[in-house]
């Protein structure tokens, strides 16, 4: 700690970096610019927001504050080794000029410098109730900031803007006067005076809310192509959980809960892949089942055909048998007896033609006997 360099002191000591949200786990910043007239509750839903998606909250009275703070450290700082004479010097003479003299110029370098840090570029923001013009908006997040001497054509002509510090989602809370005059009557005295919510002030707030919404307040930000979400605040949702519900449906779910919706996903796809492995195998089963119970049948009925076919095998058999022993006993009651003498006959001739020989002997023995 001894060994501590300038530039780290300086950091620790001066620099509103400090990552709060250091855990966060997130690939992009979730940056929110949240809009809309005096009482209708802003502080709150940004502070809310700030909760849901632990990111930083950027008010402009307390940054401002912030900022007064940090240049009082510096200039009170008594180690040169950690803070330069210019570098006091410098501070001091930006607080006397916020101090005597604040304009919007300076509130814009407050607000980009801010924006710019480590903590918003990286976790991000929800800007409250700013900006409130279409210059201070081009001001704070072009890339040109030289809008002094513009024409009113030229300021409304489309420009690059910064994508790293200006917002992604433009939310306007929307409320009746009634409702929000209603809301600020319901306050205690000393609140309402803290707040600047007296009757007076809060009506010439309000009016001037009014006035600068009929302008240009929203329209940098439609030429960006940044669309604004204009959200209705009333009496049946005293919490702003509604609010909350519509605001995170447009900028999506937190870290958390996408790793959660991933594990759940995950979970879903592995379930239908186990279910899918399940039914191949099951069917897989079922087809070798049919398989064997096919070739089961197929041998049934080859074991059955091979048992009807020796059965007409032996019917053949039993059949030519019985047809040689009526031919048999014909040959012999008819044939053999005048072949056999016919054929003694010619044993003891040896005719040179024994077959022509027995022919004549048999017809002739028959012609005899008729």
């Amino acid at each position: 700690m001894e060994e501590e360099t300038q530039q780290t002191r300086s950091k620790r000591i001066f620099v509103n970096d400090v990552d709060e949200y250091s855990s966060r786990n997130i690939a992009q910043p979730v940056k929110i610019c949240l809009l809309g007239p005096p009482a209708v509750g802003k502080s709150t839903v940004a502070k809310k927001l700030c909760q849901h998606y632990k990111i930083h909250h950027i008010s402009i009275k307390e940054m401002i504050e912030e900022k007064i703070s940090q240049l009082n450290e510096m200039m009170s700082e008594t180690d040169s080794e950690y803070v330069s004479e210019e570098a006091k010097a410098a501070a001091q003479d930006q607080l006397e000029k916020m101090n005597t003299s604040m304009d919007m110029n300076q509130v814009v370098d407050i607000l980009r410098e801010k924006l710019n840090s480590k903590s918003c570029r990286n976790q991000g923001f929800v800007l409250e109730d700013f900006p409130k013009t279409y210059k201070q908006a081009r001001t704070c997040f072009s890339e040109d900031t030289d809008t002094e001497e513009q024409s009113l054509d030229l300021m409304f002509e489309r420009s690059e803007y910064n994508k790293t510090i200006t917002p992604e989602h433009v939310f306007v809370l929307d409320a009746s006067d009634d409702f929000l005059i209603k809301r600020i009557q319901g306050l205690p005295e000393s609140v309402a005076e803290k707040m600047g919510y007296t009757q007076d002030e809060f009506m010439a707030r309000l009016n001037k809310y009014r006035h600068l919404k009929a302008g240009t307040m929203l329209d940098f930000f439609d030429h960006q192509e940044i669309y604004t979400e204009h959200i209705e605040v009333s009496a049946d949702d005293p919490e702003y959980t509604d609010v909350l519900k519509k605001i995170t449906e447009v900028v999506g779910p937190t870290p958390e809960e996408q790793e959660e919706e991933n594990r759940k996903r995950e979970e879903e796809n592995g379930k239908r892949e186990d279910e899918r492995r399940q039914k191949l195998a099951a069917e897989a089963v079922e087809r070798k089942r049919r398989q064997e119970d096919e070739l089961a049948e197929s041998a049934a009925q080859y074991d059955e055909w091979q048992k009807n076919l020796q059965v007409v095998k032996q019917e053949e058999c039993e059949l030519q048998e019985a047809q040689s022993y009526d031919l048999r006993s014909y040959l012999m009651k008819y044939v053999m007896s005048d072949l056999s003498e016919a054929m003694a006959e010619c044993c003891k001739i040896k005719p040179e033609d024994p077959v022509d020989f027995l022919a004549e002997y048999i017809l002739r023995t028959n012609q005899e006997e008729e």
